[in-house]
């Protein structure tokens, strides 16, 4: 074969991979309030709002699993079948009332699962143990977490969060996204410590409580890990058309679309 005829499949094969498409991504990040603070189940109300929000996918917080206070429901399994057959990853922090409590990720059947994960963070001084839920897909990592309320608990649960990022995807060439309630405010010594590794995605509107917020305390981080992550929109919504979100939970959702170049 003549040089000359290689020459153009070598340039294509370049250019193809050089030249791959740019990524758009919505995720919400929703502390759910177990489905149940205002009403006496919100899921498909929650459905319905992450639905008008377009998300790809959402982390959730405070989840129950077959707990008795929540009538034995999978409240994730729920959740992803009435957004019509969603996939999802449920991480328990700790056993509740016959079932669990704890985090979960969902996601569009369109986003591929490669891989699903646990991290159980430390309870220390706080009330009660943690977990961080991971799901991590052809093109990006998502994970969800819900930190305690106490200083030294938030603290050294963010240094298990690290130190698990850094374990498994120090080396990757994907961007690993973090949504949750984090229970500290913008310029708290906790939050302080994430931005030393993490970039914050959203916007620090109030989000809490949800019927009058006065407190932003839910946030979406990101580690690029090399990638460009650009942020084409965040924001804290108060009004949607299909669901009160003032009664939906006690936590109002954060919504942040990214582009991944």
């Amino acid at each position: 074969m003549k040089l000359s005829s290689v020459i153009p499949v070598v340039l294509m094969t370049i250019c193809l991979a050089a030249c791959k498409p740019m990524q758009e991504y919505t995720f919400v990040q929703y502390n759910v309030g177990v489905f149940s603070k205002y009403d006496s189940s919100s899921v498909e109300a929650i459905a319905e709002a992450v639905m008008e929000m377009k998300a790809d996918a959402v982390t959730l917080n405070e989840v129950d699993s077959c707990t008795v206070r929540t009538g034995g429901l999978d409240q994730l399994g729920a959740f992803a079948e009435s957004m019509g057959g969603w996939n999802h990853h449920y991480a328990a922090a700790m056993p509740y009332q016959g079932g669990a409590y704890g985090v979960g990720v969902a996601s569009a059947p369109a986003l591929k699962v490669v891989r699903t994960d646990k991290v159980a963070l430390p309870r220390l001084d706080g009330r009660e143990p943690r977990a961080v839920s991971v799901m991590e897909y052809e093109d990006f990592v998502l994970a969800s977490t819900h930190l305690d309320l106490t200083l030294e608990s938030q603290l050294g649960q963010i240094e298990v969060i690290n130190h698990y990022m850094d374990s498994v995807y120090r080396d990757s060439a994907k961007p690993v996204f973090l949504g949750g309630d984090f229970n500290c405010e913008p310029g708290s010594e906790p939050l302080l410590l994430m931005e030393k590794t993490w970039e914050l995605l959203s916007v620090t509107s109030y989000t809490y409580p949800s019927e009058a917020p006065r407190k932003c305390i839910d946030f979406i981080y990101v580690r690029p890990n090399g990638r460009t992550v650009t942020v084409a929109g965040t924001e804290v919504p108060t009004d949607l058309h299909t669901v009160d979100l003032a009664v939906a939970s006690d936590h109002l959702p954060v919504i942040v679309k990214v582009e991944i170049e």
